[in-house]
């Protein structure tokens, strides 16, 4: 990519709300032009034949076609294209399966516009980028450590405490300021990652290893 070229950006999240704001970010930054949009997964592929994109940001978690699926389809068709993923959460079985897809980076959605724009500018480079959060779960990967919250984000610890505590969902989700379907989303990867079927088998869990 030449110096005076503008780094085209082709976002594609299932939230319009996600999206406007990412180009709202954008809109006044010569290094950057958007080039399209779309919050339906299974219509980015045809769209893309369509449109001169150097960088595809995606969301993670999406309805009908996940990141991780939209990735591969994205890397088989257009090996050229570099794909930034975005998502709330940094869970290691996600972050490790985006990348296994062929993703370039992973940032959170409370990135501020600095590290956006640094991601962006880095992985048109050519490089990596990864925000702090996911970089330390990487690390925590790598060393392959058996504690429990060495696979437990400290949100999804923070919750489990707050099941402890009797809180449903919707007492979790304000207490938290976040949605309860992104409570729910945490609940079910708490639940995965440590093997339990029941409330009072992840109270157990906690207890045992000493989370609670």
């Amino acid at each position: 990519m030449r110096a005076k070229d503008k780094i085209k950006i082709f976002i594609v999240d299932d939230h319009q709300l996600v999206i406007d704001g990412i180009s709202s970010l954008l809109l006044n930054e010569s290094d950057f032009e958007i080039s399209g949009t779309c919050n339906m997964p299974a219509d980015v592929l045809q769209m893309l034949e369509k449109l001169q994109v150097d960088i595809v940001l995606t969301d993670v978690q999406m309805p009908e076609l996940t990141g991780v699926e939209l990735t591969r389809l994205i890397r088989k068709k257009y090996p050229a294209l570099y794909i930034l993923a975005l998502s709330m959460f940094s869970d290691i079985t996600v972050i490790k399966e985006m990348l296994d897809s062929g993703i370039s980076g992973y940032i959170l959605k409370n990135t501020g516009k600095a590290e956006l724009i640094e991601a962006l500018k880095k992985v048109a480079a050519g490089d990596v980028y990864f925000s702090p959060d996911i970089t330390r779960e990487l690390m925590r990967a790598v060393k392959g450590t058996d504690d429990a919250d060495s696979h437990l984000t400290n949100r999804e610890i923070e919750i489990i405490r707050l099941i402890e505590k009797e809180m449903g969902n919707k007492q979790i989700a304000d207490e938290l300021c976040i949605s309860e379907r992104t409570v729910e989303t945490h609940r079910k990867n708490i639940f995965r990652k440590t093997g339990v079927q029941t409330i009072i088998g992840l109270l157990k869990y906690a207890y045992t290893h000493k989370i609670i």
